[in-house]
C-alpha cells in the first residue's frame, strides 16, 4: 500500500510541477503580451501626440494667415473709406463747378439778349463767291514687273 501511496504522492508532485510550468508558461506568455500592448500603447501615444502638434502648427499657422488676411481687409476697406470720401468730395465740388458754369453760361446769354436788344441788326450781305476747289487725284503706285517663272536646273 506504501507504493500505492510512493505512486500518488511522485504523481500529484509531478502534477504540480507540470501545473507549475504551465502556470509559468503562461505567466511569460502575459508578460510578453503586456509587453507588447505597452509598446503599442507607446507607439499609439506617440502618432496621437504627433498629430496633436501637427494639429496644433496648421491651427496657430492658419490663426496667423486669418490674422494677417483680417489685417489687411482692415487696410483694404480704410483705404475704401478714403476713397469713397475723395469721391463724394470731387463730386461735390463738380457739382460746385456745374453751378458756377450755369451762373456764368445765364450771365453771359443775358449779357448777349441786351446787347442785341440795344443794337440793330446790320444788313444782310452778299456773299463773295470763291473759286470751287480744285480736286486732287492721288496717282497710282508703280506697278512691279511679274516675276518670271520657276528657273529650271
Amino acid at each position: 500500500m506504501e507504493a500505492i501511496w510512493q505512486r500518488s504522492l511522485a504523481l500529484s508532485a509531478q502534477t504540480a510541477k507540470n501545473n507549475d510550468n504551465a502556470a509559468r508558461e503562461r505567466l511569460e506568455q502575459i508578460r510578453i503580451e503586456n509587453g507588447v500592448r505597452a509598446q503599442s500603447f507607446e507607439m499609439r501615444e506617440k502618432e496621437f501626440e504627433t498629430a496633436a502638434r501637427e494639429r496644433e502648427r496648421a491651427l496657430a499657422d492658419s490663426r496667423d494667415h486669418l490674422l494677417s488676411t483680417l489685417k489687411m481687409l482692415e487696410s483694404d476697406r480704410a483705404t475704401l473709406r478714403g476713397r469713397e470720401a475723395r469721391i463724394a468730395a470731387l463730386e461735390q465740388q463738380v457739382e460746385d463747378y456745374r453751378r458756377q458754369l450755369a451762373r456764368v453760361i445765364e450771365r453771359a446769354v443775358a449779357r448777349n439778349r441786351t446787347l442785341v436788344e440795344h443794337k440793330p441788326r446790320p444788313a444782310n450781305r452778299a456773299k463773295s463767291q470763291s473759286k470751287p476747289k480744285r480736286r486732287v487725284i492721288p496717282k497710282k503706285p508703280a506697278s512691279r514687273p511679274k516675276p518670271k517663272g520657276r528657273a529650271k536646273r
